[in-house]
Parts: C-alpha cells; sequence; structure tokens
C-alpha cells in the first residue's frame, strides 16, 4: 500500500499576526501582518475561518522553487551516508543536515508541494527539473509563502520528503 503523505497549508490560527478582538459569540478577527503603515484588515464572514483567505500578506502570488546544492565536495560525500540509510520501504522522510548545502537557484514555480510531490511520483522528477540541472542529493525547497516543504533528490525518478530541514544551518555565499 503506497504511503500517505500530506502537505497541510497553514491557517491564521497559528499565525502571530492574527488578531482577536471581542467575546467568543461576536469576536471579530483582523490580520496585522501588512507593511507598517498598513491598518489592520478585517476579516470578512465569507473568508475561510481555519485556511488562510487568498489575500493574507504573506502568501505568494506564485510559489517559489528553491534548489539547494552541496555546499562543498566533503557535503557531497557525506551525503552518501544519509542516501545509505534511508530504506524506501520502511523509511517515510529523509534526514538530512542543512549545513551540507547552499542555496543554487531560486525561480517562480508553477505547482504546489501537493501537485509537485503527485507529479513526481507518477511522471519522475527529472521532466519536472530537467532545465536546471538538478544532482543527485540535492533538496529542492516549494514555497507558497505560508509554509514551505522539501524534497531530497533520491534518483532520476523519485523525490522524498524531508523531516526536517533548518535554515539557519544552510552555507551562505558562492
Amino acid at each position: 500500500m503506497p504511503k500517505k503523505y500530506s502537505f497541510p497549508e497553514l491557517g491564521c490560527s497559528s499565525c502571530e499576526h492574527l488578531q482577536r478582538i471581542g467575546g467568543v459569540l461576536c469576536e471579530t478577527r483582523y490580520c496585522g501582518g501588512f507593511p507598517k503603515k498598513k491598518k489592520p484588515r478585517r476579516f470578512r464572514s465569507s473568508d475561510p475561518k481555519y485556511k488562510a483567505p487568498k489575500w493574507r500578506p504573506r502568501r505568494l502570488p506564485t510559489p517559489v522553487c528553491r534548489i539547494y546544492g552541496f555546499a562543498d565536495e566533503q557535503s557531497r560525500s557525506m551525503d552518501i551516508l544519509a542516501r545509505e540509510g534511508f530504506d524506501s520501504k520502511k523509511d517515510q522522510y529523509i534526514s538530512i543536515q542543512a549545513s551540507h548545502y547552499k542555496l543554487r537557484l531560486e525561480m517562480p514555480f508553477s505547482m504546489n508541494a501537493r501537485t509537485f510531490f503527485e507529479a513526481t511520483r507518477h511522471g519522475g522528477s527529472y521532466e519536472i527539473l530537467s532545465e536546471h540541472d538538478i544532482g543527485l542529493g540535492e533538496v529542492v525547497e516549494i514555497d507558497d509563502g505560508l509554509k514551505p516543504y522539501y524534497f531530497y533528490y533520491l534518483n532520476w525518478s523519485k523525490v522524498v520528503p524531508v523531516s526536517y530541514f533548518n535554515l539557519n544551518g544552510i552555507q551562505k555565499g558562492n
């Protein structure tokens, strides 16, 4: 049976910019995540209660794809340990060290994380990312502005979701 992966979209209830005014019965919600000079925007009654509305300021108009390549040859060699430790039959996610990577490419992307993952499961990831010369072991990030998802490029036809990727550990510079 295939594994079930979920790529939930973060709602406003977990956002630090959500402001609630009033009691439980007559509560009014505001989004204060706009630039400093703008007033907070009031949620309409037609806006979703749990998901983020389309007008949310952090949401990007088109998702962004970032590809993280290896920082150096030693990092590329260390990747063999992560790849050999991954068992596709029992492991759902792969665990890697973000300090071995640096940002190589950033571009607008036409798919969100769920569509990208489903497309790679059915058609192979190489066809989707072939024009960007992606190599084995590199990490693909799909960010819609609300929550980024990370995928490890295991081989020409398979990507695996990454369990945790700390952006503070990414190496800076070229």
